[in-house]
């Protein structure tokens, strides 16, 4: 709980089991074990032990059959919206992520509807963290790319999954997500400008992944998934200024944050 909100955190894990169950710890240890309510694991169809791992934990277990990360994050984000959070967190569950890290994202949350985690400050790459120049500077183009394109704040990392989104705000945009696979994070980031949100970029930690990463871990996935971002991105803006695309339907509503500001 935050000052009277109730906090979820959602994980999207597929194959996670050297990981999960420290992480669902970690994460509900956040301030002293008092912020986190509820962690909702969502499970994408692992192969090994991640379901039988979350379910011994206290976290809330979600199964989604639909492959792909952007829509265990989808799920996650719907179930957390429905259980009553009003403050939903996501993040991976492979250790490349601090638990304690909530308290940078929460810190923000009062006067932005979206708090933005970034990887790409030098002095919170942990050593054994996959995030060489090629990575860093990749993830800083792209989402300055994201940033002139679509007038947005400040912004340095198109893919850190660490993020903090209003309840409220997410379920202004919740019915134009159209994105399953890994390049969905730079989709919440356009809708929530077209919705006029406020959006601010924080440094968190990355450290060192538990296992192989399935969106980094070569270089023609790295490719590919960059391409799709910065194809979205196009896309979006031609939406926005245009009118036409292939993506889907913007936000309807007022452009103006949806978080009434304290």
């Amino acid at each position: 709980m935050w000052y009277g909100q109730r906090v979820a955190v959602v994980f999207p894990a597929y194959n996670e089991e050297k990981n999960i169950a420290q992480a669902i710890d970690d994460f509900f240890a956040a301030g002293g074990g008092t912020i986190v309510d509820d962690v909702f694991a969502v499970d994408n169809n692992s192969r090994d032990r991640t379901a039988e791992l979350i379910k011994g934990t206290r976290a809330t277990y979600v199964l989604e059959t639909k492959q792909g990360y952007g829509n265990a994050l989808q799920r996650g984000l719907a179930e957390a919206s429905r259980s009553g959070a009003e403050l939903i967190v996501m993040a991976e569950p492979d250790g490349t992520f601090a638990g304690k890290d909530v308290m940078k994202l929460l810190a923000f949350a009062d006067d932005f509807d979206l708090v933005l985690g970034t990887r790409t400050t030098p002095e919170l790459i942990w050593q054994e963290a996959n995030m060489g120049r090629f990575l860093r500077w990749g993830n800083w183009a792209v989402a300055k790319f994201l940033q002139v394109l679509h007038d947005g704040p400040s912004l340095s990392d198109c893919g850190c999954t660490l993020r903090l989104v209003h309840a409220n705000a997410y379920r202004v945009f919740a019915g134009s997500l159209t994105v399953g696979a890994s390049h969905f994070l730079p989709e919440m980031v356009c809708l929530a400008l077209a919705s006029g949100m406020r959006l601010i970029e924080i440094p968190v930690n990355y450290r060192g992944r538990v296992g192989e990463s399935k969106i980094t871990g070569s270089l023609n996935t790295t490719l590919r998934v960059g391409t799709r971002m910065i194809l979205l991105i196009i896309g979006y803006w031609l939406k926005r200024r245009f009118g036409y695309g292939a993506i889907g339907p913007l936000p309807v509503g007022p452009r103006r944050p949806v978080h009434t500001l304290r």
